[in-house]
């Protein structure tokens, strides 16, 4: 006798498959289906579904959202599915004032381009000024006549190199080092200088807001230091004294030549047109 007493070896009984039913009319509907398919307007529908309705810039602070969007090559009305995403980051990230660029398909019809502006810390002499960022890239204005408000790299002329040139030389690693000693957070001395000199080797010339000249080493020095040139800078104006010159050259000391007593004042005298 066997071990297996399952219903479907019961005499009398059919075995029923499921979903067997008549083929014809599902190839039929099959055939019809494609037919339909194969014959709608495909070329009218992407154009007028499958187009870009929207295009938004994100991280552009300098730069003008539909100049970046002219760079990229997308606008709006174009077939979103020919858009290349790739051609288009790379376009951006041939521009010297762009870092970084991601670009993207926002469904359903909009296409998002991220950027990372390169931010100028200096301006160089090129013929007329032009700036460098933190990396030392070489950056055109952004209009005739338009530059940052940030000190001049006073030395090299940069009137060879092109826009988007990483310019790392001796002079422009010393300026870029005296740019983020002074920009510290527990210094903030930055915006008070007009020009950082690197002509001479040896020593590093500050021209501040103020008029006063600062001669320092050539090489930013230590926090302490440079925290000293804070407070006599708070003492000067605190007392209302004009400082023609002060020195950091030396070991534990700051040397401060005020203005000749004639000439501050004649600084200070009311001028008369």
């Amino acid at each position: 006798m066997s071990l297996y007493q399952g219903r479907a070896l019961q005499p009398g009984r059919r075995v029923r498959r499921r979903g067997a039913g008549p083929l014809l009319p599902r190839l039929v509907l099959l055939a019809g289906l494609a037919f339909l398919l194969a014959h709608l307007p495909w070329g009218t529908l992407r154009r007028r579904v499958a187009v870009v309705d929207r295009v938004r810039i994100e991280g552009a602070h300098y730069l003008d959202a539909v100049r970046v969007a002219a760079v990229a090559g997308i606008h709006e009305g174009q077939d979103l599915f020919a858009v290349d995403l790739a051609r288009a980051r790379q376009a951006l990230l041939l521009d010297p004032r762009i870092a970084r660029a991601e670009v993207r398909r926002e469904w359903p019809r909009g296409v998002r381009v991220s950027i990372v502006e390169r931010v100028p810390v200096l301006l160089v002499q090129h013929g007329v000024p032009w700036e460098v960022d933190s990396a030392g890239v070489l950056l055109p204005p952004l209009a005739k006549g338009v530059v940052a408000d940030v000190p001049l790299l006073a030395g090299p002329d940069f009137a060879r190199q092109r826009a988007g040139t990483q310019v790392l030389t001796p002079q422009v690693r010393r300026g870029l080092a005296w740019v983020r000693a002074m920009a510290a957070r527990e210094l903030q001395l930055s915006g008070q200088v007009s020009q950082v000199d690197v002509s001479d080797p040896w020593s590093t010339g500050l021209l501040l807001m103020s008029g006063t000249r600062v001669l320092a080493p050539a090489w930013p020095p230590g926090t302490r230091k440079l925290s000293a040139l804070r407070v006599v800078l708070a003492d000067l104006q605190h007392r209302g004294t004009i400082a023609q010159e002060i020195d950091l050259r030396f070991q534990d000391q700051v040397i401060v030549r005020p203005v000749p007593p004639a000439r501050a004042a004649a600084a200070a005298r009311p001028h008369r047109g």
